[in-house]
Order: C-alpha cells, then structure tokens, then sequence
C-alpha cells in the first residue's frame, strides 16, 4: 500500500548502512552531490518515490545510554549535523515520540539488560540528573537550536488512541483508515522489577549460551510482564516518579509552544 502512494519505507539496518557509508563518505572530501545521489539510491533501491521514511529508534542512541548527566541522548546534535550534510539542502522532517521520563528510563533498562545484563539499574542511572530532565532541550538540540528543522512529535501516553494519525503524519497516506494495527501491546516486555532481579540472578547463576539466556529472558517476561507497572518502590521510589512527571507535563506545554514544532493529540469529543 505504502509503494503504490509513493512512498519507500527502507529497512532500519539496511538505511543505517547507507547513512554510515555516505557520513564516511563526506569526511573524505567525496563531493556532497554525489553522496546525496549514491545515499538515495541506496535507500530506495533506485526507484521513484515522493517520500523515503526512515524508522530507526536508536537513531538517537541506545538503549542503555539514553540520557547523559544532563540531558537526553547528548549526541543527538552531532547525528543531525551529520544527517543534513548528507542529505544535502533535500528537505526533511524528524518525527519524535515523547515519553514520561519516570517511565521511559525504567522501560529502556528493561529493554536493554537482554543486551548488556551484567549492567545494574544503580549503575544504569548512577549519572543522571533524573529531575532535569527535558525533552524540550533534546529537541533544541535536534533543531541545532536554529529551529529551522521541523519537528514532528507525540505523546507515547496518547499514541494506542492516534497511530493512525501518527502513521499518516509521518507517511503521508492519504487514507489512514485503510492502515491495520498489530494486536502486540505497545509497551510490552519485561517489568523494572523483573529486570532488576534478573540482573541479580544472573550474578549468581550466571548462564553460558545465548540460548540458555533466552529461555531465562522468556521466563522472567512471563512472569514480571511489564503490564504490572515500573515502579519498584526500592529503585524507583513513588515521589521521583511524581516528581518527574510534573516535570513532563510542564515540559509538554513548553513544546507545543516551541517554533517550527507540530504536536500531534487525539481527537477529542466533547
């Protein structure tokens, strides 16, 4: 459906090569022109398209780094520059899902721990100025505080009410009834609970395959699913969560405010 409108959705790793290749590229003097040209080719296979997507959540970075001491993804300013000069002067548009901190920094630890499990929670958030948090500040710096780049963004809380409008945003399908959701919960996986004793048990009993881990990993979602909540009251303590989410909210209302930014809400009816 998204090929007959015109418009080429290119796989995250495969997109990712391409940028890496055409980054590479531009430091070694080849010509911005002829970068630009060999990167769209790459991306869309040498077809004709009116719009290239390109979804790729750690774009920003991982998962076990998403917040330095201050700010959210720190390198977020340099990625862009490096975007924009490849792209060179070919329009584009950032589309942003914002998540409450209290609960988007517990979700990436229990995502990431299938990847790094030897890290701790403690050690995961040693660093971080927890309460200074703005998503506001990462997208001055995805903008390169110019605000000339436009912005796209939501609420990851209001995204199962208004994917449509999501999708259709960032596709530019003209029918976005015709588009079928998936039956996966959005915010499936592994509770914070259930991640910090996984890390704890594998300390003690630690594992000697890949696969021996994942029968582990199947194991604890089942059992710690996500569905139950983030909060664990040792690591997470109820007043940060308050605290960080009073934060959030004002943050929002900063957003919709910021120039050259577009923030996506559900329908309502009144």
């Amino acid at each position: 459906m998204l090929q007959s409108e015109g418009i080429c959705v290119p796989l995250a790793d495969q997109a990712e090569r391409a940028f890496s290749r055409a980054i590479k590229q531009i430091s070694t003097g080849v010509p911005s022109a002829e970068v630009k040209g060999a990167l769209i080719s790459a991306l869309t296979k040498d077809q004709k398209y009116r719009r290239v997507v390109m979804i790729d959540p750690s774009i920003s970075g991982t998962l076990m780094r998403p917040v330095g001491k201050e700010y959210f993804y720190p390198r977020i300013a340099t990625t862009m520059s490096r975007i924009l000069n490849v792209l060179d002067g070919a329009p584009l548009r950032i589309f942003v899902g914002l998540r409450n901190p209290a609960s988007f920094i517990p979700s990436c630890y229990c995502a990431g721990i299938r990847h790094t499990p030897a890290l701790s929670f403690e050690e995961f958030v040693a660093d971080a100025n927890l309460q200074g948090l703005r998503w506001s500040d990462f997208l001055h710096r995805a903008q390169m505080k110019k605000a000339d780049l436009p912005i796209t963004a939501w609420r990851f809380e209001d995204y199962p009410f208004m994917w449509r409008d999501v999708a259709q945003a960032l596709t530019g399908i003209k029918n976005r009834e015709l588009l079928v959701s998936t039956s996966t919960p959005v915010n499936s996986g592994l509770s914070l609970r259930g991640a910090i004793l996984m890390h704890s048990y594998l300390k003690e009993h630690p594992v000697e395959t890949r696969a021996e881990f994942e029968k582990l990993n199947r194991a604890f979602d089942k059992k710690f699913p996500s569905t139950q909540g983030f909060n664990d009251e040792l690591h997470w303590p109820e007043e940060l969560t308050e605290g960080m989410t009073e934060n959030y909210e004002d943050d929002l209302y900063y957003i919709e405010r910021m120039d050259n930014v577009t923030m996506l809400s559900p329908e309502r009816y009144d």
